[in-house]
């Protein structure tokens, strides 16, 4: 039996489950690709092997201001430059050359720059006119990081600043460690020691937290993260995200060959060629044959329901719930 390792292979697997070439499957090629790419989504949302846990890092970026010519004198580092008809502000990072320079954010983030704004250096006096298409925003401004469209569920960005790891002797956990550690093998007591442990990371979640709220949109391939950002991260650093993303199958053909996957196209191509039959329903062809669709559509149903709870039940990842 050959292993399915693309779509194509993966469809004449499912035609050969459902009979062909010894019968005919009444089913036309753009309905089987969106059985396909039906079942694919079904299994890559809500069965385990479908996805997998990374963690990503993302180098933060500023805006930068495009225009149209060589400015009129020379912008400098740290001033502020003023849009002639918009009348936003903001401060210069960097000047890359005489046509485009760099900033961080806004001073107002409700006055944005505009197209065809003459902006002007509070410092130098230079002037310069913003191009068309001479306006893109940074992660810093924007408040979010693209993320990329195959991920399906972000976990956490990990603390750009972790406490626990500090090496300062004047830190709690340091002193725990120096007078504690060496005797816990001999008469100290493991449950004791990780109660405080416990005790400590609540105390600084409560008190000098660094994880991040974040607000991740499957649609939008964005990350929202709600953070000073002007003052808690720079250009150029990195941001860790752990996330679950789905694992490609034109990169990784084994999984065209995944046992429940080449089930539940089969039903679903099944249940498709059940509905096309529909319209025939009762109709008697020469030789006295008698399309019954009805009970095709319905077998396939009932297979494609008992598939979809075996996957909910067995394959899903477990559900995150809170307690408290």
């Amino acid at each position: 039996m050959a292993k399915p390792n693309s779509k194509a292979t993966l469809i004449d697997f499912c035609f050969r489950s459902l009979g062909a070439p010894v019968i005919e499957i009444n089913v036309d090629d753009d309905q089987v690709d969106d059985r396909i790419d039906e079942a694919l989504q079904f299994y890559q949302n809500y069965h385990m092997d479908g996805v997998e846990r990374v963690f990503l890092k993302h180098k933060v970026t500023n805006s930068e201001l495009t225009t149209a010519a060589a400015s009129n004198g020379t912008f400098v580092e740290n001033e502020i430059i003023t849009g002639g008809t918009s009348g936003a502000k903001a401060t210069i990072k960097s000047v890359t050359s005489t046509t485009k320079l760099r900033y961080n954010s806004l001073i107002d983030s409700n006055i944005p720059f505009q197209v065809g704004d003459v902006i002007t250096g509070g410092t130098s006096g230079a002037t310069g006119t913003i191009a068309a298409n001479g306006i893109v925003k940074g992660d810093i401004e924007n408040r979010f990081i693209p993320i990329n469209s195959l991920v399906q569920n972000v976990v956490r960005v990990i603390p750009i600043r972790d406490s626990v790891s500090t090496s300062d002797m004047f830190d709690i956990r340091y002193q725990i460690h120096l007078n504690d550690l060496y005797s816990l093998g001999f008469m100290g007591s493991l449950a004791e020691y990780v109660m405080s442990m416990q005790y400590l990371d609540m105390l600084d979640n409560v008190v000098d937290s660094d994880e991040k709220q974040i607000n991740f949109d499957l649609h939008k391939n964005q990350l929202d993260i709600f953070m000073h950002w002007s003052q808690e991260v720079e250009v150029d650093d990195f941001l860790v995200v752990e996330c679950y993303r789905i694992i490609d199958p034109d990169t990784y053909t084994d999984v065209y060959d995944d046992y429940f996957l080449k089930r539940y196209a089969t039903a679903l191509i099944k249940r498709q060629w059940g509905t096309n039959l529909l319209k025939f329903e009762g109709m008697q062809m020469p030789g006295g044959v008698t399309f019954n669709g009805r009970q095709l559509f319905d077998d396939a149903n009932e297979e494609i329901t008992r598939l979809e709870e075996e996957a909910r039940l067995n394959w899903e990842q477990p559900v995150d719930f809170y307690t408290g």
